[in-house]
């Protein structure tokens, strides 16, 4: 087995675990960073497309193709698994599933394509 499968096998791993953690903090009920309210919220939704970011940079680097089939899937992927997510939490008391959240997930999901997509790829 090549470096680079060795590389893609090792950022599939990376892109399950970090989808669980996403998932596993959509299921805590009373998630909250204890600052007052409108600089959680600023926080959250920051985070939301930092985790997104990331993901879909671990999902791309597993990929490990900058074709525009690959980067389309990626992104409509993410955006699906940002939608569940959602409705994940949703299910979730004191908890709620937002569109806005999508959007903003979104964001996230972008850059990490673009960041992905402008990086040196190995031949």
């Amino acid at each position: 087995m090549n470096n680079t499968i060795k590389k893609q096998i090792i950022y599939l791993i990376l892109s399950a675990i970090w989808g669980i953690f996403i998932f596993y903090l959509s299921s805590i009920p009373d998630l909250s960073s204890g600052l007052p309210t409108s600089y959680d919220l600023i926080l959250r939704k920051f985070a939301h497309v930092f985790v997104f970011f990331v993901l879909t940079y671990l999902v791309a680097n597993a990929l490990n193709s900058t074709k525009k089939l690959y980067l389309s899937f990626i992104i409509f992927a993410i955006i699906y698994y940002a939608f569940l997510d959602e409705y994940h939490q949703a299910t979730i008391i004191n908890r709620s599933g937002n569109y806005i959240d999508i959007l903003i997930d979104s964001i996230g999901i972008f850059l990490g394509v673009l960041v992905f997509k402008n990086k040196k790829l190995p031949k």
